[in-house]
């Protein structure tokens, strides 16, 4: 596991097909080892159940591995919806 977390900013909304480039992404990332993540979701307004899963996907997949995986600087629209 690398000492600095590699920084994932999504560049849109986590929701439909967004959701599945972003899953091919991340998991890009994991399958090269690659197993200290941070997700900014500062920029993402929304997210569904599409996104929701690959997060949790990848989230499993790290901590399987001995990894770190944590979700960083949730924007106000997402923050007011989960919190």
């Amino acid at each position: 596991m690398s000492v600095y977390p590699h920084i994932i900013e999504p560049d849109s909304d986590i929701v439909g097909i967004s959701a599945y480039k972003f899953e091919k992404k991340i998991f890009a990332m994991i399958n090269a080892g690659i197993t200290n993540i941070r997700i900014d979701l500062s920029s993402v307004r929304a997210i569904d159940s599409l996104g929701i899963e690959v997060l949790i996907a990848a989230r499993n997949s790290i901590k399987l591995q001995g990894g770190s995986f944590k979700i960083i600087h949730l924007s106000e629209p997402l923050t007011q919806r989960f919190l």
